[in-house]
Order: structure tokens, then C-alpha cells, then sequence
């Protein structure tokens, strides 16, 4: 996968995480919480449609490109995205270490990771066929 489309689709993972944050966070913030307990639930379309981008690249990248998009993601996500809060919002550092963020960000991540090897599974099993040709 080239760079501009793996960094824009870390980009779009970023937005989803971000997202998950805040439907999952308590309390009224502006009215920008959603205190929604299946938050994690949006991480399945988000990580299927990222097995489906990489699954469509050859066989020798896809790995490559799961890493650059999930890593990529992740770090702007749950690391860049919050430490521009703390230095532009006045919000204090444990905004950024809070309990809650980090356990919506590893139910998010869990159910991601799971959708997308099966997702991996799934479509490589499509793409090449049952084994031993038949």
C-alpha cells in the first residue's frame, strides 16, 4: 500500500478511536458524551473494512499495511489527538491518563482486533481458495 492511502486511512482509525472516546466517556461535556456502554460495538465496522483494504493488497504487504494503518492510527488516536487537548484545550495531563479513556480505548481495541483477523481470515479464505486445490 502506498503512504498517502495507508496515513489516510490512520487517519479515518484516528477519527474512529477519537469517536469511541467520546461516546463512551461519562458525564455531560458539553454535551459531547455519550456514556454508551456498547461503545466498542463501532470498532467492528471500522477494523471489517480495514481487513477488507488490506486483504485486497499482495499477499507480501498486507501486513505491512495492517501495521501502517493500525499503528498510525492508534498513536494519532490515543496519543496526538489527546496531548493536543492537554496543550491547546488547558485540559490538565490526567485528561490524557485517565482510567476510563483506557479502558474504552482497549474495549475498542479488542473488539477491533478480533474483527479484524477474522475478517483476514475470512477473506483470504475467499480470495484463495480452500487448500490443496479443492
Amino acid at each position: 500500500m502506498r503512504a498517502l492511502p495507508c496515513l489516510v486511512y490512520a487517519a479515518l482509525l484516528a477519527a474512529a478511536i477519537h469517536s469511541d472516546w467520546h461516546l463512551s466517556r461519562p458525564g455531560h461535556h458539553g454535551g459531547m458524551s455519550g456514556d454508551w456502554a456498547l461503545h466498542w460495538v463501532i470498532a467492528v465496522p471500522v477494523f471489517a473494512l480495514i481487513a477488507w483494504l488490506v486483504s485486497r493488497e499482495p499477499a507480501a504487504t498486507r501486513w505491512r499495511a495492517a501495521a501502517c494503518i493500525i499503528v498510525g492510527g492508534v498513536v494519532a488516536g490515543q496519543l496526538l489527538e489527546p496531548l493536543f487537548e492537554v496543550l491547546t484545550d488547558g485540559v490538565g495531563w490526567s485528561w490524557m491518563l485517565l482510567d476510563i479513556r483506557w479502558t474504552a480505548f482497549a474495549e475498542f481495541m479488542a473488539t477491533g482486533f478480533v474483527t479484524f483477523l477474522l475478517g483476514m481470515a475470512w477473506k483470504s479464505q475467499s480470495v484463495e481458495g480452500p487448500p490443496n486445490g479443492g
